[in-house]
C-alpha cells in the first residue's frame, strides 16, 4: 500500500495544478492530497486565505515533496504541515520525526532542489533545518500581497 502512495505523492509533487487547489484553496488540496499518506500527516491552518495560483501552486507542491521525502526516505512516524499567514509572507513548515539527515551530506537530489525552485520561482525563500540524530524541518516563506 505505501508505494502506490508514495508514487502518487511523488507525480503530484511534479503534476499539473490541481483542480482542488484553484477550486478551494490550499489547505483544502494538501488535506485531500495528503489522507492516503502511508505515514499520518496532519495539515494546521493559521489565518491562511487565497493567494495568487503560483504562490499557491508552490506552496502547494514544495509541501507534497517535503511530505513524499519524509514518507520515503526518513522513517518517519509522524509528519506535521503548518500554513500560516505572517505580514506580507505564507509560511509552510513542514516537520517529521523521522531519521533526519545532513543536507550537506546529501547528494543536490530532485527532492530538495525541486521544493527550493518552486519556492524560488515566486521570490520565496527555503529553509532546511535537520540533524543526523532525527527529525527534520522545511520551512518555505512565499511572499504574498495584502496579507
Amino acid at each position: 500500500m505505501a508505494d502506490p502512495t508514495i508514487a502518487t505523492l511523488m507525480s503530484l509533487s511534479r503534476g499539473i495544478y490541481p483542480r482542488l487547489l484553484a477550486d478551494r484553496g490550499l489547505v483544502s488540496a494538501l488535506e485531500v492530497a495528503v489522507v492516503n499518506s502511508p505515514v499520518p500527516v496532519t495539515v494546521i491552518s493559521r489565518d491562511v486565505g487565497r493567494y495568487s495560483s503560483p504562490v499557491e501552486a508552490a506552496a502547494y507542491f514544495c509541501c507534497l515533496e517535503a511530505v513524499q521525502n519524509a514518507a520515503k526516505h526518513a522513517g518517519a512516524a509522524t509528519i506535521r504541515v503548518e500554513l500560516r499567514a505572517e505580514p506580507g509572507s505564507l509560511v509552510c513548515v513542514i516537520d517529521d520525526d523521522g531519521a533526519g539527515f545532513e543536507p550537506d551530506a546529501v547528494s543536490a537530489g530532485s527532492g530538495l532542489a525541486n521544493m527550493r525552485d518552486r519556492v524560488e520561482s515566486v521570490g520565496g525563500r527555503l529553509g532546511i533545518a535537520t540533524s543526523g540524530s532525527g527529525g527534520a524541518r522545511i520551512q518555505a516563506w512565499l511572499p504574498v500581497e495584502g496579507s
